[in-house]
This record gives C-alpha cells, sequence and structure tokens, in this order.
C-alpha cells in the first residue's frame, strides 16, 4: 500500500472515529443525564418528654422544723411568723408562680427594731402591694407597667410571705431564696385552688396557671394570685 493511499484514507477514519465518539455520547444521555442529589434531611421538631411536661410530685406536708429552716434561711429573725389563727392555717403550700415546684406560704409581721431590715432595698425579698398589683391586659404582648412607689412595711404589720421553690424538693431545698412580702395579701387563709377555676383570671390570659391561696380579707372572700411578675388580690365573684 502506497504512502499516498495511506494519507487519503486517514481523515475517513478521523471522520469516523469522531462519529463514533458522537454517537456514543448520545448514548450515554438517553441512558441518565440527571444530576444525583442528596435528599433533605427532615426537620422534626423535639417534642417534650413526659417527665419534663408531668407536675411535680405532690409533697408530704410540711413538719415544724422544716417550716423554721426555711423561714430562718430567707427571713433570719427580721421577721416574726404567726404561730396560729383559730380561723385557719397560718401557712400554706402550693404552686403559686407556676413552675412546678412547690412553694410556702405564712404570714407574718416585722420583727421588734428590724424595719430598717425589712425595708431595705437590699434586703433578699420583694415587697409588694396585692391592692396595687399591675395585671397586663390581655392580648398585648409587650406591655410597660407604670411607675409605682416602692411600699414599705409598717410596724406591726401583718403580710404574706411568700417563698419560692427550687425543683423537686420546692421550699424545702437550700437553694430556695426567692421572696415576696406581699401588704393586703395577710388575711384568713382558707386553702388553694387552680388558678383557671376562676373566671375573672381566665379572662385575663395570663402566662401560666398556677395555684391561688383562697382568703377572707375583711369578712369578703377573695384569693391572691400571681400576675406573672407579682401578687395580685381579686374578690372572689358570685
Amino acid at each position: 500500500m502506497s504512502r499516498s493511499f495511506l494519507f487519503s484514507i486517514s481523515p475517513v477514519f478521523c471522520l469516523a472515529g469522531v462519529l463514533l465518539a458522537l454517537s456514543a455520547c448520545r448514548g450515554n444521555s438517553g441512558q441518565n443525564t440527571s444530576v444525583r442529589v442528596e435528599k433533605p434531611i427532615p426537620i422534626t421538631t423535639p417534642q417534650p418528654s413526659q417527665a419534663a411536661a408531668a407536675p411535680a410530685p405532690k409533697l408530704p406536708p410540711p413538719t415544724e422544723s422544716e417550716v423554721k429552716a426555711a423561714f430562718q434561711r430567707v427571713f433570719g429573725d427580721d421577721f416574726i411568723p404567726r404561730s396560729a389563727d383559730p380561723n385557719g392555717p397560718a401557712i400554706i403550700t402550693g404552686d403559686f408562680n407556676g413552675d412546678q415546684s412547690e412553694d410556702i406560704a405564712l404570714i407574718v409581721r416585722p420583727g421588734a427594731g428590724k424595719l430598717d431590715d425589712v425595708n431595705n432595698e437590699l434586703a433578699n425579698w420583694i415587697i409588694q402591694d396585692a391592692d396595687n398589683a399591675f395585671i397586663p391586659p390581655p392580648g398585648k404582648k409587650v406591655v410597660v407597667p407604670p411607675k409605682q412607689q416602692r411600699p414599705l412595711i409598717e410596724p406591726g404589720e401583718q403580710v404574706l410571705a411568700i417563698i419560692h421553690g427550687v425543683g423537686p424538693k420546692g421550699w424545702r431545698n437550700p437553694d430556695a431564696r426567692q421572696a415576696y412580702i406581699v401588704k393586703h395579701g395577710a388575711a384568713t387563709l382558707q386553702g388553694i385552688a387552680p388558678s383557671i377555676s376562676q373566671k375573672a383570671i381566665r379572662a385575663m390570659h395570663l402566662p401560666v396557671e398556677t395555684d391561688i391561696i383562697k382568703e377572707i380579707r375583711n369578712n369578703k372572700k377573695g384569693f391572691v394570685f400571681w400576675t406573672g411578675g407579682v401578687y395580685a388580690w381579686h374578690p372572689e365573684q358570685g
């Protein structure tokens, strides 16, 4: 075979090779040309466990020594608890601020010569007036409460002292030190009830459900309840 013949047919072979390559590409494209994309990982909303949602177990009734220990831990000798009330208990327990931890409420008065300590702004408790408590209007997410003058406890004045509990042990927990001193909250204690049992509270659309403290004050039935920031007094309806 002459060299001139080889040169004459070489373009034919090149063209054939190009056609075969194009045919192969078309064949491959006919099979699957889609780009592989990883499936997205489904996003699930974590559900609270039954243990977290369940209320704290009911604690046994308080003993005298437990009450004295908690009282001394928070108030020292700045207040004196009312030891007895012929018309009802002087102490009462319940979940008053809705955090699933048991709190305790006691009727107390300032100790002799302790008014300066009781009314000290740096004291370990918050003094507030149940008759002047601010209740956020329903339906509003952001509300600025009106500025109020800090109330003062008077000599011999009886007030309601509430110690908020911490964790499963509640007010018995050594870390339980947050306390409220509630003016116009001392009265004849009548027991506790769920906050949702009161139509007036349901209409307020408060952020949490709590136990309320049922009382008789000045011969009128009512209750002390947690507004989400302070304790307030409300007369019983009906």
